[in-house]
Parts: structure tokens; sequence; C-alpha cells
């Protein structure tokens, strides 16, 4: 069972992104080996045709004619400080612009820099039940314009708090929960969030996963209704639902991967593709 959850530690934390204005790293109840960690550079490319806001006082999904299209290349890395415990970080470059006509701005800079802490409290090595662990995690907003739909952010600080699930089944599948919120500041509405993941070993060196995410804003304010202006962006109440397909192939210290997003319903959102290229470099083994 170690030798799995090794295998699955080593090659499925990769970092993922939320939206082509938004990225967070996802929590993980298996944790590289004391001593041990890996570094992640990945490229985002996405795009939207059509976005949901308000018509005629619904929530409706239409089409977006600017469009809007969002590049991202981000830099993260996680290390294991003890058997329970480890540290993850992420930061990134980002631009955005409209895809076809051009009323927005093109915008660009450095996205939010994100830190975690994740405890394991249960590990399934040494226990009979599924490990679980919880991650604590610090928001530093990056360097942008926030008041346009081509913003990469809410421009907020913040602190977000989630707990794990997991357990690895007969050392070819891993399922995991993880379900979450996270608080910004300067009114910036709170998120609850939760990611279903699977992960299934198809060879030596291949893992496939899949995962679904969703989150939901307290937010009291609509795209398009009353009250309306680009000013208020940062304060809408958006709702995602999303999901990932992917994989990733292990070639000694170095994984790549290759993942696929699609949102399948939301509120004031667009409705983004994306595809996102990984390349991890594992040390101190």
């Amino acid at each position: 069972m170690r030798s799995g959850l090794r295998q699955i530690t080593l090659l499925v934390l990769a970092p993922l992104v939320a939206m082509a204005t938004n990225s967070h790293a996802n929590g993980s109840v298996w944790l590289p080996t004391p001593g041990t960690g890996s570094v992640t550079v990945s490229q985002v490319s996405q795009s939207a045709d059509d976005f949901w806001h308000i018509v005629n006082g619904e929530m409706e999904h239409t089409p977006f004619p600017p469009g809007l299209e969002q590049t991202t290349t981000s830099i993260s890395g996680t290390y294991g400080l003890s058997d329970a415990w480890a540290l993850d970080a992420q930061v990134g470059g980002s631009e955005a612009s409209n895809k076809y006509t051009f009323p927005h701005p093109t915008l660009d800079g450095r996205t939010d820099l994100n830190l975690g802490l994740t405890w394991r409290f249960v590990d399934e090595v040494t226990s009979d039940a599924p490990s679980m662990a919880v991650r604590v995690g610090a928001i530093v907003a990056g360097d942008y314009e926030i008041n346009w739909p081509t913003a990469i952010g809410e421009g907020a600080d913040g602190l977000e708090i989630s707990g794990i699930v997991g357990k690895v089944l007969g050392d070819r599948l891993a399922l995991s929960a993880e379900v979450g919120t996270r608080n910004r500041s300067n009114d910036v509405p709170r998120e609850t969030f939760v990611n279903f993941d699977a992960h299934l070993i198809a060879g030596p060196h291949v893992v496939l996963s899949a995962q679904y995410h969703l989150q939901r804003s307290d937010g009291d304010r609509d795209i398009h209704g009353p009250g309306f202006t680009r000013f208020v962006l940062p304060f809408v109440d958006e709702d995602i639902n999303r999901l990932s397909l992917g994989g990733t192939v292990s070639l000694g210290p170095v994984d790549i991967g290759l993942r696929w997003f699609d949102v399948l319903d939301g509120r004031n959102t667009a409705d983004f593709n994306a595809v996102a290229g990984t390349f991890t470099y594992r040390f101190g083994f």
C-alpha cells in the first residue's frame, strides 16, 4: 500500500486552474515524503464565447461577442516537512484580452500568490480509515487591474481553509474530496468550494485524472443586474461548475501532464474551455 500511495503522491500533484481570472492550488492528503518535493511549471490557454448573466431579470447563458481569452504561466511547488506536514506555493503571470472585437483593454500582470500548509491527521497507511487532512492557505493579491471583464483576479488578499479526505483502492485507484471556504478583503464575496477527484494508475508511468469542481459565492450583485457597472465586477455572485480531465506521464524525476477544463454551468461567469500543460521536476529522492 505504501508504494501505491507514494506513486500517487509523485504523479498527480499538478496545478489546476480554476478560471481564466483565478488560479488556486488544490489540497491533497497524499503528501510528499519528508525532505522531498516538486516544482511544476504550467501553461494554461483558455477562452470563452458565451457567459452567464442577467437578461430581463433572469440568469441566462448567452453569446458574448467580444469573447475572452487568457494565457497564464505559473510556477508551483510542494515540500514535505514531515510525515504529517507539507508546504505548497503557487504564483505566475497572466494576460487576458477580448478574442474578436476589443471594447475592453488587454490586461496582464502577476497573479495572486497562494501559500498553503497541510496537516494530515489520519494516514491510511497506518490506519483502516481514509487519509484525512486540513489545509490552511493565504492569498496575496497580484499586480493587475480589477474593474474590467479582462481582469485576471479579484485584487484582494485572503485566507482559505479546507478539509480533505482520500483513499487509495487496490493500489490502482485514488479517490478524494475537498470542502473549503475562501475569504478575501475589500468586501470581495466569500466563496465555498468543493473538489471531487479521481486518479487511475493506468500503467507504471501513467496516471489518468478527473475532477469535478463546485464554487458558490455569497455575493449580492449580478452582471447586468440592478446597479451594475464594471466597478462592481469584483463583488458579483460568481458560481462555477467545472469538469476537468487529464493525464500525467512520469519519466524518472520528471512528470509531463496535459489537462482539459470545461465550465458546465455557472452564474456571473464566462463559459470557459481551457487546456493546461505541466512540467514537473521532483527532487530529494
